[in-house]
């Protein structure tokens, strides 16, 4: 006999919703947060960008130069 597949009722799926993270600073100091991020079991570095030059007079934020940006978009599961 053959039974039709059924999805899961999206009730029963877990809301998740993304957070954004930058890391803006020095290369050095953007890797090293994001190593550090992964020992910490918070976020794989291959989920991280590679470093983002931060382009002059088009960010909001204030940097300086030579810094570098990386950006991670995670899920987190509301309660």
């Amino acid at each position: 006999m053959i039974y039709p597949l059924t999805e899961p009722s999206s009730d029963a799926e877990p809301k998740r919703k993304p957070i954004h993270h930058i890391l803006l600073g020095s290369p050095q100091l953007v890797e090293r947060t994001i190593h550090q991020l992964h020992q910490a079991r918070y976020a794989e570095v291959y989920r991280w960008t590679h470093p983002i030059e931060t382009p002059e007079n088009r960010l909001i934020l204030t940097t300086k130069p030579g810094e570098v940006m990386s950006l991670l978009v995670r899920l987190v599961q509301l309660a």
